[in-house]
């Protein structure tokens, strides 16, 4: 049965691979040291130079960038267009960002440092820079500068000036107006504010003259320009009149309701006549044929019908008469035929006056057909009279549109020329007034610079920044801290984690035993008037001793009955098994126990100068000698300082320890020393150098596999641990984790009071 502290221990601390946010701090913590120490480093350093580093002053001005005319005369509302918002807000940015690279410019820059004789200040003193060394050393050389000359006149000088003024210059756009802000650094505060004051100055004086070479080359050009122009108006001129003699069109000078000046073509008029002549002939031509058509069909109505559209566009009547004379005719046939109609219904048909009724109706029927024949051959020839009309009047039509489309051609091109000539004359009239404006312009227009802020030398000293560099260097010296720290948690290959000895054993973690540095009595407990490393006995009240005090109570209550055989071993030598073999002992005869301490080290025994007793005779003496029970028994020593601890020392040196150790006559002396003792501690040798300790595993009840907290490799722990479950893998294996240094790693140590019910409950048992 596992013991309570064995399972707490395996809930709290479980072997997990992902790191966590508590796994971090635990890294942190665990290297606290490493991150206080870069930390104060990195401070100490910035530190140090805000103390030793050269003060600077800063002053700073602020200028307003108004809004101008984007050409030097306006001549932009000549054209008569407008600018969007949008293009607006586009060419303000520009004007801005121009008067930006203007002010960082080197001929403003190069101006400023000669006006105020600053190149040889402290400043622009030429510097050792190792890096530009270098570069001047691998690149191609260049001209060197003149011994003696202005600054401007050596080019590694000028650049070398430039190249400082713009690192002490800072030009800045304030967002959302038309302020820039302009500062200069520089060790003397009277300088600094002179060279802002200046830098404007330079930049009200640069604008100024660009704005006045702008206009004066732009009224030279605009005087060139009028000239031309006045000189093409008048050609212009001369050719239009040439034009209108040669249109034929005669101008009176007078504008009519569309403002346009009114005119007279000989040609055009005629034309408008012929229209309308051909028009009159093309509806006679089909009138005609009409009335010949219907006379061919003989139906009287229509030909009467047409005959009277005739007479109401006033065309001749001949047509008519014989229409008239035919509805009469027709009459008389229709008259004469009801009279006969009647008679022969009344006296019957052989009356004798019907006989020459009859030859009257015929002699009728005859007219008719003779006035029909004639009427034919009247209206075909009507309709051939009006073909031939209307083709002598196309033809004379056609002869005139061609005179006009001519005429039209002279003047359109007469028209295109007058409106040139209207636009040359009426673009010189604006022209000329601009010029007029230009001189006025040159000498009136005022600057669009404003100084909103002028530089004022200031009081305090604006680098170093003492509160900024302090906050930086807390950030970057924390932030290298802890990267440091983690590097070094990554490459540490010490055991360090609970977590990860916890994880590697089945068993649990049985213990972690701090760190204990006392060795000399204490309070009134005054056992040993030496020092000893039984720290249970020398200081009780330890968080050492109350450490073992847990492993013992978590050992008696791991099984039961408890284990009696206990191996005490570690994967390499100076881990504390001898120590906490010795004082597991103490703990155990302090419950009453009956115990035995074995020094099974018979390389390296250690426990007779532990308790200052002899060597030998001891278990290698044992395993060499006779095995009955008597001498199996009869090398145990006494310890005067611990009354009722036996301890069996490991004799004299053996050529083949592992050999012995593995022999049942080993077996044998465990098993009659089981018989005497309740408990059998053996301090065996490490596992890793040789195999002593890992042929007694077989022969332990418990195995206790010490790591030292720093010190253990992990690699090498996890080897010893396999091993031991390998060779034995039904006998329990505890760990503990030795050496737990408090104060550098307060959370892997849980201070573990003395459980007086624990052991009030382990006396009522064992």
């Amino acid at each position: 049965m596992k013991s309570g502290l064995s399972l707490l221990n395996a809930q709290e601390y479980p072997a997990a691979e992902t790191l966590t946010l508590p796994d971090f701090w635990k890294i942190v913590v665990r290297r606290r040291a490493v991150v206080a120490t870069v930390l104060l480093a990195v401070l100490a350093v910035v530190s140090t130079y805000c103390i030793f580093s050269t003060r600077r002053y800063q002053a700073v001005g602020e200028v307003n960038v108004q809004r101008e005319a984007n050409d030097a005369l306006n001549l932009g509302s000549l054209m008569g267009t407008g600018s969007s918002d949008m293009a607006d807000l586009m060419d303000a940015s520009r004007a801005l960002q121009t008067q930006v690279n203007i002010l960082q410019s080197q001929t403003l820059a190069l101006e400023v440092v000669k006006q105020l004789h600053i190149e040889d200040s402290k400043d622009f003193k030429p510097r050792f820079d190792l890096l530009d060394k270098l570069l001047q050393s691998i690149g191609p050389k260049g001209v060197p500068d003149p011994a003696e000359g202005a600054f401007d006149e050596m080019p590694a000088r000028r650049d070398h000036i430039y190249k400082v003024f713009q690192k002490n210059t800072k030009v800045t756009l304030v967002p959302g107006t038309r302020l820039i802000q302009i500062s200069y650094t520089s060790t003397d505060p009277k300088v600094a504010a002179a060279v802002v004051n200046k830098l404007i100055e330079a930049l009200m004086d640069y604008n100024f003259q660009a704005r006045y070479k702008a206009t004066s080359q732009a009224s030279d050009w605009l005087s060139r320009q009028l000239a031309d122009l006045r000189s093409r108006s008048d050609e212009l001129q001369a050719e239009l009149a040439g034009r209108q003699n040669d249109s034929g069109v005669y101008s009176f000078g007078r504008d009519g309701v569309q403002g346009k000046g009114l005119a007279y073509s000989p040609v055009l008029d005629q034309l408008q006549q012929s229209t309308g002549s051909l028009n009159q002939a093309e509806t006679n031509r089909v009138m005609r044929g009409a009335m010949y058509e219907a006379a061919r069909t003989g139906d009287p109505e229509m030909i009467a019908g047409l005959n009277n559209a005739l007479v109401v566009n006033g065309a001749p009547s001949a047509v008519g008469n014989s229409l008239s004379l035919l509805e009469t005719l027709r009459g008389q046939q229709a008259t004469q035929q009801a009279q006969i109609s009647e008679i022969s219904a009344k006296f019957g048909p052989a009356y004798p006056k019907l006989d020459e009724m009859r030859a009257s109706a015929n002699s009728l029927r005859t007219s008719i057909s003779d006035e029909q024949a004639r009427l034919l051959s009247q209206t075909k020839s009507d309709y051939d009279v009006a073909r031939q009309v209307e083709a002598s009047t196309r033809a004379i039509f056609e002869q005139q549109k061609q005179d006009a489309q001519a005429l039209n051609s002279k003047g359109i091109e007469y028209e295109i020329l007058r409106q040139e000539a209207e636009d040359s004359r009426n673009l010189y009239e604006k022209l000329f007034s601009r010029q007029k404006e230009a001189d006025v312009l040159e000498s009136m227009r005022p600057n669009n610079i404003t100084v909103v802020e002028p530089g004022r030398a200031p009081s305090k000293p604006a680098k170093p920044n003492v509160p900024l560099y302090l906050s930086i260097a807390l950030v970057a010296g924390l932030l290298l801290g802890l990267l440091t720290g983690f590097a070094m948690d990554v490459m540490d290959s010490k055991v360090r984690d609970i977590g990860f000895v916890a994880g590697r054993s089945g068993d649990g973690l049985l213990a972690e035993l701090p760190l204990e540095r006392r060795s000399a009595p204490r309070g009134d407990n005054r056992i040993f008037a030496r020092p000893s490393r039984i720290f249970t006995l020398t200081d009780p009240r330890s968080p050492f001793s109350e450490a073992l005090r847990s492993l013992r109570t978590a050992i008696l209550l791991s099984s039961d009955p408890p284990p009696k055989v206990i191996l005490v071993t570690s994967s390499v030598p100076s881990e504390g098994k001898s120590t906490l073999a010795t004082n597991l002992s103490a703990l155990l005869v302090q419950q009453g126990k009956r115990v035995l301490l074995v020094d099974a080290d018979l390389r390296h025994p250690s426990l007779h100068a532990v308790f200052s007793i002899p060597r030998g005779p001891g278990l290698g003496d044992l395993l060499t000698g006779d095995q009955s029970e008597e001498a199996a028994l009869a090398p145990i020593q006494n310890v005067d300082d611990v009354p009722g601890l036996k301890i069996l020392t490991a004799g004299d040196k053996l050529d083949n320890p592992s050999e012995l150790l593995g022999s049942d006559k080993m077996r044998r002396l465990i098993l009659a020393w089981g018989e005497s003792f309740d408990f059998i501690i053996l301090d065996s040798e490490p596992l890793l150098p040789v195999t002593d300790s890992v042929v007694l595993t077989p022969l332990a009840d418990q195995i206790l596999l010490v790591a030292r907290h720093g010190v253990t490799e992990r690699i090498k722990f996890e080897r010893s641990l396999q091993m031991v479950q390998s060779r034995s893998p039904g006998t329990p294996v505890g760990i503990v984790l030795n050496a737990i240094n408090m104060p550098k790693d307060p959370y892997l140590y849980r201070y573990l009071h003395n459980d007086r019910r624990a052991n009030r409950v382990l006396e009522g048992r064992v």
